[in-house]
């Protein structure tokens, strides 16, 4: 039985990663660590954590909790220390999103695991989606010819708030790395990169116009991709009246709609029509996280790599273009990857 800690039990920890360790075969919640003493209590007292693993301080829980696995969920400019600290513990580690806030940085993180002999993925859930899979199938199987645009569009009123101590970290540039484009955006990034393929070159305009908070609040971004494609991101925390999203993949021979009358919609050159996708059985709010913890823990049990798609070297890419899009929006100048 693998034995998980959770560093950070804000809402993330509370909505996705204490439920599947909680549920998943092979795997027991066995500590958890986090600067307030109520969340430690509340997730604890749920998940059955003896209260001497409940740990005000993560070290101690490294140190004493004999852990396999760590999931780290946490503002993102502690994802360095922590990763590395529990990699150095001897740890796996699964983190959030992104994952860190400076590609510097996550290649500290790349060269921890490979120092300790550890593995580390990061959470792009969303590929692991029932939505994703099935605009995968849709791309594999070649309905869509060859794909040349991929638009994406996710506006709100606001950023989610925390349920630690600092319920507002997302707005502050140094607890979050930016906005509304590295925390909601960076699974736009990775889906993107995973229909669209390597990045090459990035443009954006990024600003603050509809909110008194550190950070942009709305974001556009032009990506170029290796084969010729191009993906057109927009997102922000600038939409007070809220705003209808939008997904949409182009190719040479057909079109693919995410949401709106149905959950997925193919239009065929061919057949001028619309036709429903049909889609895998997902829980609520589940958005790909089950499978992907699953594939990480397989990954651990039978000591093979972990799913590129979840690697530190494919979110390293990801980060990499988050980068370039904020150095783009201060000089106004495209940025060569």
């Amino acid at each position: 039985m693998l034995r998980a800690g959770i560093i950070g039990c804000g809402g993330i920890a509370e909505r996705r990663h204490a439920p599947v360790l909680g549920k998943l075969k092979g795997v027991t919640l066995a500590a958890l660590t986090d600067t307030s003493t109520d969340r430690l209590a509340e997730l604890g007292e749920h998940y059955n954590v003896p209260e001497d693993d409940r740990h005000a301080d993560m070290d101690s829980m490294l140190a004493n909790a004999e852990l396999d696995l760590v999931h780290i969920c946490t503002p993102h400019d502690l994802h360095v220390g922590q990763a590395i600290a529990a990699l150095e513990s001897g740890a796996h580690v699964l983190l959030e999103k992104p994952i860190s806030t400076t590609v510097d940085e996550a290649d500290r993180i790349i060269a921890a695991a490979e120092a300790a002999g550890r593995k580390v993925a990061i959470s792009h859930n969303q590929l692991w989606s029932s939505g994703h899979r099935a605009v995968r199938r849709v791309v594999d199987d070649g309905s869509l010819g060859e794909v040349f645009f991929v638009r994406s569009e996710g506006f709100s009123a606001r950023h989610v708030s925390g349920r630690g101590i600092n319920q507002d970290w997302r707005t502050q540039s140094g607890a979050g790395g930016g906005g509304p484009l590295i925390d909601n955006g960076y699974h736009q990034v990775y889906k993107a990169i995973d229909i669209a393929g390597p990045p090459t070159r990035v443009f954006a305009r990024i600003g603050r116009h509809a909110s008194d908070i550190e950070v942009e609040d709305t974001a556009v971004v032009m990506i170029e991709h290796q084969g010729g494609a191009t993906t057109s991101i927009q997102v922000g925390w600038c939409a007070a009246a809220g705003s209808i999203r939008a997904e949409e993949i182009f190719g040479s021979t057909g079109q693919l709609r995410v949401g709106g009358e149905s959950p997925l919609r193919l239009w065929s050159h061919e057949r001028s029509r619309w036709d429903d996708v049909e889609l895998e059985p997902e829980g609520r709010d589940e958005l790909g996280f089950p499978p992907l913890v699953q594939e990480f823990l397989d990954a651990i049990v039978n000591d093979t790599d972990v799913p590129e798609a979840m690697s530190a070297a494919a979110s390293r890419q990801t980060l990499a273009v988050v980068v370039a899009a904020y150095e783009s929006g201060q000089s106004g100048q495209p940025v060569e990857l």
